[in-house]
């Protein structure tokens, strides 16, 4: 059932004056749930790959196909279903629902970048519905996922951080007031683990074949030091408060007593796009 505050998240009006096919048609139908679809340019990066047939949504940013493959959005991460005993995350089964629309079980288009598999073995794409608009877009465009950009799938990336930009501006689905949690890094603890949104000062700044922002608290950002992440690297890091969006890995307490000087938990940075300086 949709909450009233997921409600009034997705329905916040769109800045742009003109909306695309898909937005008024599934617009119609999610605003009758009270789920209004904000307006979203797509994000095209060339001709199809491979044009393939939809078995079912799985999740905001995996699908099955009727070959049994399974694909996971490029440059997304929705929120998670309830599984294995943890509870849905916030908006999990309004971003399923709103793939599920788009591509309305039509006939999709994968369009591949530099890697085509994951380290499950999953096909890593980016989606088009048969109308050739984009899913990552939509859903980002919508509030109802982030923006992770991992290297070397970043021919996108500038384009979907921006959709993501304008949905919180705009204060839609995860980025309304409430909705999806700060995790601040001197507030970690064991447990602590997953994709996370995360907040922390920079107390000192460690190279070695990375670049390691060690963070107040018991958190330490990853930064490759060759490829696109120049720019980061160069970065003046030092006492700056810091958000970043990525999975946080726990080395466990064994990992602690043969290293006390590193931190415990870390968060790998592939690209300018998942880390900036605080906006608080």
């Amino acid at each position: 059932m949709t909450t009233p505050l997921a409600t009034a998240a997705l329905c916040a009006r769109s800045s742009q004056p003109r909306k695309a096919p898909w937005t008024m048609v599934l617009g119609a139908f999610f605003c009758a749930l009270g789920l209004c679809l904000p307006a979203a340019a797509d994000c095209v990066l060339g001709p199809a790959d491979e044009i393939v047939a939809l078995e079912r949504v799985q999740d905001g940013d995996t699908l099955l196909l009727k070959d049994g493959r399974s694909v996971r959005l490029i440059g997304v991460n929705a929120p998670e279903l309830a599984r294995n005993g943890h509870a849905a995350e916030p908006l999990a089964e309004e971003a399923l629902e709103f793939a599920q629309r788009f591509l309305g079980g039509h006939g999709l288009e994968l369009v591949y970048d530099r890697d085509r598999r994951d380290r499950y073995g999953r096909v890593l794409a980016h989606v088009y519905n048969y109308r050739g608009e984009s899913l990552e877009a939509a859903l980002l465009a919508a509030g109802l996922a982030f923006h992770v950009a991992i290297a070397p799938n970043l021919a996108l990336a500038e384009c979907l951080s921006e959709r993501q930009t304008e949905a919180r501006r705009a204060g839609r689905g995860i980025w309304a007031p409430g909705v999806w949690p700060i995790l601040n890094a001197g507030e970690v603890r064991p447990g602590d683990g997953g994709f996370v949104l995360l907040r922390g000062r920079v107390r000192e700044v460690d190279r070695n074949r990375f670049v390691w922002l060690e963070l107040d608290g018991p958190v330490a950002v990853r930064l490759r030091r060759e490829g696109e992440n120049g720019q980061l690297v160069r970065r003046d890091w030092q006492d700056k408060q810091i958000e970043v969006k990525g999975w946080l890995v726990d080395r466990g307490a064994k990992y602690i007593s043969r290293f006390p000087q590193n931190k415990r938990w870390f968060i790998a940075v592939d690209s300018e796009f998942t880390i900036e300086f605080s906006r608080e």
